[in-house]
């Protein structure tokens, strides 16, 4: 065999070895920048939920200061027919600065418990004016119920989005990779709202 078929073999070698190594690279290179994107693309969608977390609670919260804002003219308005009630009066203007303050603290758990009671409060109150026509007949208390069972559902609504967007958080934190990028970067799981048990009785409850 000539020395001129060693070395075109040769660089048939090289040649077949260096397609194999670059195709190789290209394989490996594009398989990082797969993997990258993958875990940028997550971590990005992983603040977003976080935000729309974050932002579907100040909508629920929203909602529940409006309900604060009318209780106290439903205090009024029964208390302009009957004095009788002065420790239900005192438990809900307790129970509603209890709620304030559980909204600046931004505890979940506080928020609902402070919810838990208001809402027994109030639906103390309504049960003691459910035995008094000449409140329930009166055009301000039926306008002021029509208004507080309105910011009831929508607090409603409100909770159920809420939840909504925790649960795609959540889930996402809990998958690959975004369980890793969780760990790394402490995104942690948030707890949903429950619902408040009293929903059933009357239509005064938000969210618990």
């Amino acid at each position: 065999m000539t020395e001129n078929s060693y070395e075109e073999k040769s660089k048939r070698l090289i040649t077949i070895v260096s397609v194999f190594l670059l195709t190789f690279l290209t394989v490996v290179v594009m398989g990082i920048v797969a993997v990258v994107g993958s875990f940028i693309s997550t971590y990005n969608n992983l603040v977003d939920l976080e935000e729309n977390v974050a932002y579907a609670e100040a909508n629920v919260e929203t909602m529940m200061q409006r309900r604060l804002e009318l209780i106290p003219d439903l205090v009024s308005t029964v208390k302009a027919y009957t004095k009788h009630e002065e420790q239900v009066f005192e438990d809900i203007t307790n129970a509603r600065e209890a709620l304030a303050q559980s909204f600046d603290a931004g505890n979940l758990k506080q928020i609902s418990e402070a919810n838990d009671n208001l809402t027994t409060a109030v639906n103390r109150l309504i049960s003691i004016v459910e035995d008094n026509p000449e409140i329930t007949a009166s055009e301000q208390y039926i306008s002021l119920m029509d208004q507080i069972e309105g910011s009831v559902n929508r607090i409603s609504i409100a909770r159920e989005n809420y939840n909504e967007e925790v649960s795609e958080y959540n889930r996402t934190i809990r998958h690959f990779p975004g369980k890793v990028l969780a760990e790394i970067y402490g995104f942690e799981e948030i707890e949903t709202f429950k619902a408040d048990e009293q929903a059933s009785s009357t239509n005064m409850v938000d969210f618990g």
